[in-house]
């Protein structure tokens, strides 16, 4: 059986955890037991509201590290396509400048204005 000999107030201080265990077991007036209850709801609140903090850090967390897991997918990906892009401009260039380039065939009119046809442009 409990003895409730704890006859002392709590009077508006903030107890601890283990304070308030022992407040609920041995306090004398109802009063007492009430706050310290109180208290420890409080605590508990508290306690659950950082472990809600936690968890959507921890979340967001783990959403940043698998994002960061496909990145080297990514960056290989784009390397990929740089090389391919490389390799379309080096095929354009040799076509307009090297050896794929053909004669230009100057179109002259009464007016101005003159443009310039390329006869064919080979890509390959």
């Amino acid at each position: 059986m409990t003895n409730y000999f704890d006859n002392s107030h709590i009077d508006g201080k903030q107890l601890t955890p283990q304070q308030i265990a022992d407040a609920i077991r041995h306090k004398k007036f109802g009063v007492d037991v009430r706050e310290a209850m109180a208290q420890g709801l409080e605590y508990c609140m508290i306690q659950a509201q950082k472990v809600d903090t936690l968890e959507t850090e921890v979340k967001n967390l783990d959403e940043r590290v698998t994002s960061l897991e496909t990145l080297p997918n990514e960056v290989d990906k784009n390397r990929r396509d740089i090389g391919t892009i490389n390799d379309e401009i080096t095929k354009l260039n040799n076509a307009v400048f090297g050896d794929g380039a053909t004669a230009i065939q100057t179109v002259s009119s009464s007016e101005d204005n003159h443009s310039q046809i390329a006869e064919e442009v080979k890509l390959d």
